[in-house]
């Protein structure tokens, strides 16, 4: 068997759909990146659409939280994939304790499968895990992912990407699937960033990383209060072993 180094692209931002960013100005900033997916994280489906369209990819979105009244459920907030390739096999699964759609404590994982023509292909999990006051919930919904990824399988590889909120909690990568191969520059707050709250795991095996994190400022506090990261990454695949 003939094996070939792939790369891929990936990239996560919350982007705080409820300040209503300029999703022009976002789509070009992903559009500049060249992803093969994208992760987001508070994004109302709306602006999926919007940008799905803008970019020319393919995208899945999954409720997390209705607004608090019914009268806004347009505004409600989720999580989306994005992609320029196959995106298939997608899904979702509350991993709190039981929360309401109408709170915003609830939290899921969403994931989907992303495949190109050259046969690589990924399965891609989308987190935002509960915030830094609450360790005990988010240390449970990482547990309750890595169960989730297990369940799966092995193939195709997994990338976990989001928001961890974790910052100096080392027990959540640890406890999830994949390994940060690099440590991001701090994420949060956009316009003067001191903690690294969103991450991109990727199989052990992956070599040639590259983490990629603006500087911040003014400019990037208006398109959200996270930075996005992008990772560069190369694998070897064997030919044809996937499709």
């Amino acid at each position: 068997m003939t094996s070939e180094a792939r790369s891929w692209t990936v990239m996560t931002w919350n982007l705080r759909g409820s300040a209503k960013p300029a999703l022009d100005r976002v789509a070009a900033t992903v559009r500049a990146e060249e992803p093969d997916v994208v992760v987001l994280q508070e994004v109302r489906r709306s602006q999926g659409v919007q940008l799905a369209q803008a970019l020319a990819m393919r995208f899945t979105w999954a409720l997390k939280h209705y607004p608090w009244t019914p009268l806004l459920r347009g505004a409600a907030e989720g999580m989306a994939i994005l992609t320029p390739h196959a995106l298939d096999a997608a899904g979702h699964s509350e991993i709190s304790e039981g929360r309401s759609r109408w709170t915003y404590r609830r939290r899921i994982a969403q994931w989907a499968l992303v495949g190109r023509p050259d046969t690589s292909a990924y399965r891609v999990y989308n987190l935002h895990l509960s915030p830094h006051d609450r360790s005990f919930e988010r240390r449970s919904e990482a547990v309750a992912v890595a169960d989730i990824v297990a369940g799966h399988g092995d193939a195709p590889p997994a990338i976990i990407a989001g928001d961890f909120n974790d910052d100096t909690d080392g027990s959540i990568i640890y406890a999830l699937p994949g390994i940060e191969h690099l440590t991001p520059s701090p994420t949060n707050p956009a316009e003067s960033p001191a903690q690294t709250l969103d991450h991109v795991l990727l199989p052990p095996e992956a070599r040639n990383v590259t983490v990629t994190v603006p500087a911040g400022g003014s400019e990037w506090a208006e398109l959200s209060d996270h930075l996005p990261v992008t990772v560069r990454f190369t694998l070897d695949w064997v030919t044809g072993d996937f499709t």
